[in-house]
This record gives C-alpha cells, structure tokens and sequence, in this order.
C-alpha cells in the first residue's frame, strides 16, 4: 500500500477512534451534519498522518484526499459514483476486483476495484445502518433498502465462497406517467388505453415477467388510473410501487423478525390485515409464498379492482405459479377449486420482458379462464417478432380477440367503443 493510502487509512482509524471514544465526530459522521464542516475536521485529523509520512500535498490534492476519506466513512466508497449516475439501474459486487452495473438495459465491468473483502464488507454494513437487518455468520444473507428506496441483497460466507456480494437495485424517485411509458416504447397508446379502461373497470390484472423488466413501474403507472376516491391498500416488501398524492391509499409494509427471532410481519400477515381496513382494490408488490391464496380469496369477495406482480415466463406459467402457491398454502384444497378460484378472480395478465437491446417491453395481454377444468390462455395482444437487417423488430398487435368482459368494460367506463 502506497503511502497516500497509508495516509486514509491512518486518517480514518483516528477517526474511528474518536467515535468509539464519545468525542464529537459521532454526529458528525451523522447525516444530518454539514459536510464543510466535517471536511475541515478531516483535513485537520489528515495533516497529522501527512506529518508522519512525511508528505506535503497541494491544497486541491488535501481536499481530495479529505472527501474520498468522507466517502469511506459517510458514503458508500468506490460505489457512490455509480449510485449518482441516473443511468445505472443494477450495481452488482461479486468480489473485490468483480464489480458489474447495469446501464441502458445492458450489463457492463465497472473500472473500479475494492482494496479487500473489509471494505466491502465495510460498506455493507454501512448501509445497513437504520434498517434493523443484521448480517453474521448465523444470517449471511440479508435484504434491505436504503434511504433513497433502492433495494439492497448482501450475502457473506460461507453462502459466497467469493467473500461479501452486494446486488444493489437502484429506486430512480422518478415517478412515470402512463404517457411515458409509450414514450418508452414499452407499450403502445392503444394499449396504454386499453389498460386504463381495464384499471377504471375495476378488473383484477396480474402483471408478470422476469427481474428487472419493469413489472412494479408499470403497476405504479397502472395505479394513476385508479379514480381518488377509491380506498387502495398497497403491501410491500420494501416501499417501491409510486402513487399520486391525490390518492386514497394506505401502504403496509413487512418487517423481519427480531435478533430474537421474534416480531416477523409477512405479506400473508398484512393481506389479512388489509380485509379489516376497508379496502376497494388491495394491491401486493410482489406475490411468491401462501400469500398469494389470501389475494384470491379477497379478490373472489369483492376486492375488484386489485393487482400485484410475479415472477413468470409468460400468462400461462404465472397461472401455474399461482396454482402452486396456493395449494402449498391451502394443500387440503382440491387443484380444480383453486383453479376456478384463479378463473374467476383474474381478469387479465399482462406480461412483460426485455428485447434484444435491453429494452423493457409488454409482450402478452391476456383473458383468463378455464377450459374442461384446464387454464386457457386467451390473447388480447401479443408481440410479433421479426428480423430486418440484422436486427429484431417487435410490435405489440391486437389479435382479433374480443374479451368476454367487453360489456362489463364498456358499462362501467361508459365507453362506448374501444380502439384495439
């Protein structure tokens, strides 16, 4: 190790040591203090440890040296460049020298490298402060968010054999307009339409794909459609899903279980909850456990209206996945009853994925319902793929298919004709 990061570490050892000592640099580490502040207090620790290596840097090398220490101590080191950029969506940390971003839908080597698995270790648990997770050799793995709403998963041996990863989700704060979603190019406006009819008309829809595709931004876009005056409980894992401050809404959020093991509040908790809060459309961030047979039943009692997300491959297998959810929940329950619970609660999946160049994209819009007691697919929309030139190019077509709720859409939006 050179000696100007000699000087860092020396600098942030005292530092350090202060802290744990009582003296004042324990709020001012805070958030709450100012950094110019706490930049001439490091600067004054730093020109101690220069003395001792015998170093004497220019002024802007000292005031450089100052906010990278400040970054160690406050931020989030070598990543808090990347967690600036406003193109970066993914920050992945597989090893010291292993760090990878996602930028624009593609996956990219960030030119970038930890000192060791302390420091990214360091961070980790930087970043966990406030948030009543912990991280040990009893719990090597950890999922938590941050104050700016990204999504953090951290896991440490012996569950990586690589040292500390972090896989970091960014929350961009940028709250998208239905419109900008054709602006995007993830739907087009016919859709968007048709969508926002479905929303008013109060029908169940489950949106589905794979991580990363945009399933929660285009519920939250999905939920502008929803009239202010319907009361709308929004259950979550972490608080993701954006709504209009206009909105009549109430938002639950789990919580973990205590170091004791005690205290845990799961989705199946709040969706239980939610029933006894008056509630016109509940909607679930995410369903993927017994929760998922509590929404049918509230959805199948009056809860029209009501959305959530799942990891699916497409209409069909979210269907199954939902089936299987359920059964593990209620196993003494026949698969046929659950699966006309299914029918007659879901009135549309719509299904997204990512094309060729990362772009995120609705691919299937379907009708739900049962064919001698199977599920049947019917598709509204789907994608028609091609390649020109080289290149693949996609566009969301209207099948031809009239859903069988048409009357039920047209009657309660009082539309009355729809543009497929």
């Amino acid at each position: 190790m050179d000696k100007i990061n000699l000087v860092k570490e020396k600098t942030k050892e005292v530092i350090r040591r202060r802290m744990f000592d009582g003296k004042d640099f324990a709020f001012l580490i805070s958030e709450k203090s100012k950094q110019e502040e706490l930049l001439l207090r490091i600067k004054k620790v730093m020109k101690g440890a220069l003395k001792e290596y015998r170093l004497n840097p220019g002024r802007e090398e000292l005031d450089k040296l100052a906010e990278q220490v400040l970054s160690d101590i406050r931020g989030y080191g070598c990543l808090d460049d990347l967690m600036k950029d406003p193109l970066i969506t993914d920050v992945l940390v597989n090893s010291p020298s292993q760090v990878f971003i996602e930028k624009k839908g593609e996956l990219f080597r960030a030119n970038l490298r930890f000192n060791s698995v302390e420091e990214i270790r360091s961070i980790i648990d930087r970043m966990m402060v406030g948030s009543g997770r912990r991280i040990d050799q009893f719990s090597p793995f950890v999922d938590f968010k941050l104050a700016d709403g990204s999504r953090v998963t951290a896991v440490i041996p012996p569950v990586s054999s690589s040292g500390p990863a972090i896989s970091i989700r960014k929350f961009s704060g940028e709250i998208f307009a239905p419109e900008n979603l054709v602006e995007l190019g993830t739907l087009t406006r016919n859709v968007l339409e048709f969508l926002g009819l479905a929303v008013k008309a109060r029908l169940n829809i489950l949106i589905t794909g794979s991580t990363g595709v945009g399933k929660t931004t285009l519920m939250s876009s999905l939920l502008r459609f929803v009239p202010n005056n319907e009361r709308t409980i929004v259950i979550e894992d972490t608080e993701e899903i954006s709504l209009s401050e206009y909105h009549h809404s109430l938002k639950l959020l789990t919580r973990p279980s205590s170091i004791e093991g005690k205290g845990e509040i799961t989705l199946q908790d709040l969706v239980r909850l939610s029933l006894h809060l008056r509630p016109d459309r509940i909607v679930i961030g995410e369903i993927r456990g017994e929760e998922s047979f509590s929404f049918l039943h509230a959805i199948n009692t009056g809860n029209e209206g009501s959305m959530c997300t799942l990891h699916a491959n497409d209409a069909l297998d979210a269907l199954a996945r939902i089936e299987l959810l359920s059964l593990m929940a209620r196993p003494n329950i026949s698969p046929s009853v659950i699966r006309r619970f299914i029918s007659m609660g879901i009135d549309l999946v719509v299904h997204l994925r990512r094309d060729i160049k990362g772009n995120r994209i609705v691919s299937q819009i379907s009708e739900v319902g049962l064919n001698k007691g199977e599920f049947e697919i019917k598709d509204i929309y789907n994608l028609k793929q091609a390649f020109i030139d080289g290149g693949e190019v996609l566009s969301l077509n209207f099948t031809g298919v009239i859903p069988s709720f048409i009357d039920k859409l047209k009657a309660r939006t009082q539309v009355k004709d729809i543009n497929f």
